[in-house]
């Protein structure tokens, strides 16, 4: 009996230990919770979100000026004709860069800003140090593309032919080079380079033929950097389709956007899924990604590409990198703004801003009697930046009571 009861007793002791346990565990995970929704207000509980209202003008912008505004790494970056300058978010100027400019083209991918005249011969990349490095081309450049490393993909034209290449943040090359004609390839629409600088992609758009094709072309960097003419490592063919965009939505994966087909593949070329009429209303691109999760492509689409911008019903979507829809809703006005990073959405309806998390929360509103051309999210989760034609203004949310 005595040895009965001291097993029982045992038992009753492991079971008090598992369940404190269990108790301490929950409470664990309680405190994280509470943690992480009080660090971030933005990211509140369901159906919770924050409004958002001005807090201080932070700085005055030349309203005659055509005039670049973005947030990068918590810095706010403004481009002129005359330079890039870099502010805190109180509008203390941190480091600035002389640049003779007249009609500048901005890429954006963070922690990165590239920055060209168009059809210039050269690429100006900066991050929140300043200057990095200039890549110098010996022809015109149609079009160019910056990745989150700083490497820049470039289209040169020709005229009856183009080269497409790349290079890195210092402007070096990355030892790949390709050299086509119009009449034979078509034009090369867009170029762009995997996150982890190892292949060009690019597509070309032939109208000559029978029917519209386009054809993506994946192109082996080199390593050592020797240039090669050619360097394929695969082609895929789609008719009917104008692929006017590539975006990575983690470093293995990508997606083309085309005018009536857009398609998930693996950085190995394999297609993984297809959606037909996706119309995008804006060109999908996300300022900041991450390589974690399942991946993160958000899109605004309208069932009517033919109709009226501002009479459009748009809807907003969130696809995986495996091309799965995850989320989505109706507008309740045509979009007007679309800006997505890493955070998540701001979607502008005229004179109303709302923000998405990546899960499709809402977690911000913000309305104005202003024109506010631009909303961009701070990195501090709290706060946000309304750009006007002629001044910055720090947003932040607001107090009760009010």
């Amino acid at each position: 009996m005595l040895l009965g009861g001291k097993r029982v007793s045992k038992q009753k002791e492991a079971g008090t230990r598992k369940t404190t346990s269990l108790v301490l565990g929950i409470m664990a995970v309680v405190i994280i919770i509470f943690i992480v929704i009080t660090k971030n207000p933005f990211k509140s509980m369901a159906n919770k979100y924050t409004i958002l209202e001005e807090q201080k003008d932070v700085l005055k912008l030349d309203s005659l000026q055509d005039t670049y505004i973005g947030i990068n790494n918590k810095q706010i970056i403004k481009v002129t004709d005359d330079g890039i300058v870099a502010y805190d978010i109180n509008g203390e100027e941190l480091w600035s860069d002389t640049l003779t400019l007249d009609h500048y083209i901005v890429k954006q991918r963070e922690p990165y800003i590239a920055v060209a005249n168009k059809m210039g011969n050269s690429i100006t990349v900066f991050n929140e140090k300043g200057k990095q490095g200039e890549i110098i081309c010996e022809n015109a450049i149609a079009y160019f593309s910056i990745n989150k490393n700083g490497s820049v993909a470039v289209i040169e034209s020709l005229g009856e032919s183009h080269i497409i290449s790349a290079y890195d943040q210092k402007g070096h090359s990355l030892g790949v080079k390709r050299i086509t004609f119009t009449k034979d390839a078509g034009y090369p629409a867009v170029v762009e380079l995997s996150p982890n600088d190892d292949l060009l992609l690019a597509s070309y758009v032939n109208v000559d033929k029978p029917v519209l094709t386009s054809t993506l072309i994946a192109l082996k960097t080199q390593k050592p950097k020797e240039e090669t003419k050619d360097d394929s490592v695969y082609g895929i063919q789609q008719k009917d389709n104008f692929i006017y965009e590539i975006e990575f939505i983690k470093d293995s994966e990508w997606v083309s956007i085309g005018d009536k087909v857009t398609t998930w593949y693996t950085l190995s070329g394999n297609e993984v899924s297809r959606k037909k009429d996706l119309f995008s209303q804006f060109n999908p691109y996300l300022v900041k990604t991450s390589p974690y999760g399942e991946g993160f492509f958000p899109i605004i689409s309208t069932a009517n590409v033919n109709q009226n911008k501002l009479h459009r019903e748009n809807v907003l979507s969130y696809f995986s990198a495996k091309g799965k829809e995850y989320f989505n809703t109706k507008l309740n006005e045509a979009a007007t703004y679309f800006y997505a990073d890493d955070q998540g959405v701001i979607i502008g309806e005229k004179k109303h801003f709302i923000g998405y998390n990546k899960m499709g929360n809402k977690i911000f509103e913000f309305t104005t009697s202003l024109n506010v051309s631009k909303l961009l999210y701070l990195q501090d989760g709290k706060n946000a930046m309304a750009v006007t034609k002629d001044k910055v203004i720090l947003l932040g949310p607001k107090k009760e009571g009010e």
